[in-house]
């Protein structure tokens, strides 16, 4: 595997715990059968996106609206784990950029970045308004603006949708392993590694570098925020 200079990071699952309340809510309004409503955060967010994708003829503006107070809702309710301040800030000092990835509105992604101070340990954010869509549209938005290969990008993942997401557009998947048994099941999608704990990627990503045979720069980190155009 090449040196990893990006990380690509869905707030849903991977950053925090969101309850499926909401998102089991606008999937609902959606037409979506309450008998097959998930019970957890990530499933029903990723039950939910599907189904916005699957509106072809898009959202009409009231709907928009509903969903994103409904994720505004979602992101106050949310618990951020705890390793992820620091290691955002690790991550950082390996000069590999940070950026938010998400399926999520603008508005809900701004209120994640706000509620929980990201800002500072950010290199962007991209939502599914500017990406046009969902579910592969922010990744490819992503990709798109991030000047390195695929391959030194690595995207975080928590759902056996969100494996085969990354392997469609090239990226390197590492599991986040919310549950032991959950996490066994995906292991069988081949990701590139699995994490217990946001803090275990530093070090995962020094032995990635170490493994490819490449030194470490010599001149101090530039800080991610030279690596992404937000455009």
């Amino acid at each position: 595997m090449d040196v990893i200079k990006a990380l690509l990071l869905e707030p849903v699952g991977c950053l925090a715990e969101f309850r499926a309340d909401e998102f089991n809510t606008a999937a609902a309004e959606l037409g979506a059968a309450a008998a097959d409503a998930p019970s957890t955060g990530s499933l029903a967010y990723w039950r939910l996106i599907g189904l916005i994708e699957q509106q072809r003829d898009g959202l009409a503006a009231a709907t928009r609206a509903r969903l994103q107070e409904l994720e505004l809702r979602a992101v106050e309710h949310a618990d951020l784990y705890p390793d992820v301040a620091p290691a955002l800030a690790a991550l950082r000092e390996l000069d590999v950029a940070t950026i938010l990835v998400s399926s999520l509105s603008r508005a809900a992604i701004d209120r994640f970045i706000e509620r929980f101070s990201l800002s500072d340990l950010l290199a962007g954010a991209i939502a599914r308004d500017e990406a046009g869509g969902v579910r592969g549209k922010p990744l490819r938005h992503a990709i798109a603006r991030v000047p390195l290969d695929p391959q030194r990008i690595m995207v975080l993942v928590d759902t056996a949708d969100a494996i085969a997401l990354a392997k469609e557009t090239g990226l390197n998947a590492m599991l986040m392993i919310n549950d032991y048994d959950e996490g066994r099941a995906l292991a069988t999608l081949n990701p590139a590694g699995g994490l217990v704990s946001l803090a275990e990627l530093p070090d995962a990503l020094r032995l990635i570098e170490q493994q490819s045979g490449m030194r470490p720069p010599s001149r101090p980190p530039r800080g991610p925020f030279e690596l992404f155009d937000p455009g």
